[in-house]
């Protein structure tokens, strides 16, 4: 059966004639006015090379623009790689997006006016902006798998929606020992994880079935630390190079999803050198790593001594066939040249 008009998108999403589908996220590009050209060069070497169906930029897009000029012309850059190949891409906004002058609603309408962007504002309802969902389809509309897009916020300082709450969270949430990150992070709100919840009931109603799906935000989750600490038992592989920022505040996405069981796979960018991915409670998680030669890169005492080596994006190769089994892997600028 063919979704409703409300979940159609800008162009198709439909898997290949051979029956496959492969999707590119790239994170943390940073892109700013005084950037030179590599990421964009970088971003363009990446397409060209794992020729993927999608493109999904996991936040932290834009930064360093202090007019909306300025914003304008680094985001042409950064859509340019999609755009001059025409190939549907998609994005969440991470930490660093939104600006006293750059708010997240402004910059949807200019992101949504490139004809290849297939992201969505989401309900005005919900805080942040850009949740949505995109349904990956077969040639007569069926759908087959689909992507989640989900705003993960800022920190406790630029929170798109106020907390009513009246103490103070640096000293009520960022203790003395916290349990995860000692970061002032914010956190994917109740009203977004309910809008997920209601959103897949109501698509499992319409298909007959759940729709397995991957899903994307720029935050790690609170349950990323118990794949690390359980490295053998998850299946770990990829690098452990700083510590995670996730908030001290659990939203509670995770338990959703395990319950409603249809997204088999969560990713997140924000911690540029961390590349690790494992399975945990059954869902594929972990980071994409970072695209942005403006982002910071590997520390001094990296064994390679190549602040550089971990820029890339992350792959997922999805099959008709078998929608529910996602392979992924890092894919380095660094080894393709």
């Amino acid at each position: 059966m063919r979704l409703p008009d409300e979940f159609a998108t800008k162009l198709p999403l439909t898997f290949r004639k051979d029956g496959g589908y492969r999707i590119l996220m790239m994170s943390d590009a940073h892109q700013k006015p005084s950037a030179d050209d590599r990421t964009i060069r970088a971003m363009g070497l990446l397409i060209d090379r794992t020729k993927p169906d999608l493109v999904l930029l996991n936040g932290d897009n834009v930064s360093g623009c202090a007019t909306k000029e300025d914003f304008m012309a680094q985001l042409a850059l950064i859509a340019s790689p999609m755009e001059e190949r025409g190939i549907p891409w998609a994005h969440v906004y991470g930490n660093h997006d939104q600006t006293d002058v750059l708010s997240k609603r402004w910059q949807q309408t200019v992101y949504e006016s490139y004809p290849h962007c297939v992201s969505r504002t989401g309900p005005e309802e919900l805080p942040g902006t850009g949740n949505y969902f995109l349904p990956i389809t077969d040639e007569a509309g069926e759908p087959l798998f689909g992507v989640w897009g989900i705003d993960s916020q800022q920190d406790w300082q630029s929170q798109t929606v106020p907390l009513s709450y009246g103490g103070d969270l640096y000293w009520d949430v960022m203790m003395p020992m916290p349990i995860a990150s000692y970061a002032d992070y914010d956190f994917i709100r109740f009203e977004q994880v309910m809008w997920y919840w209601n959103t897949s009931v109501a698509l499992e109603k319409l298909c007959g079935r759940k729709i397995p799906s991957l899903m994307m935000f720029h935050i790690p989750l609170y349950e990323f630390n118990a794949m690390l600490r359980n490295a053998t038992r998850t299946q770990l592989k990829g690098e452990y190079n700083e510590r995670l920022s996730n908030s001290e505040i659990n939203s509670g996405i995770f338990a959703a999803v395990f319950q409603r069981g249809d997204v088999k796979a969560i990713f997140a960018g924000h911690d540029h050198i961390n590349t690790f991915d494992g399975v945990y409670c059954g869902i594929h998680m972990g980071f994409d790593g970072s695209i942005g030669y403006q982002a910071y890169g590997t520390r001094a005492n990296d064994p390679g001594q190549d602040r550089e080596r971990l820029r890339g994006g992350r792959i997922f190769d999805i099959s008709r066939a078998d929608p529910w089994k996602i392979k992924t892997e890092m894919v380095f600028v660094g080894r393709l040249d």
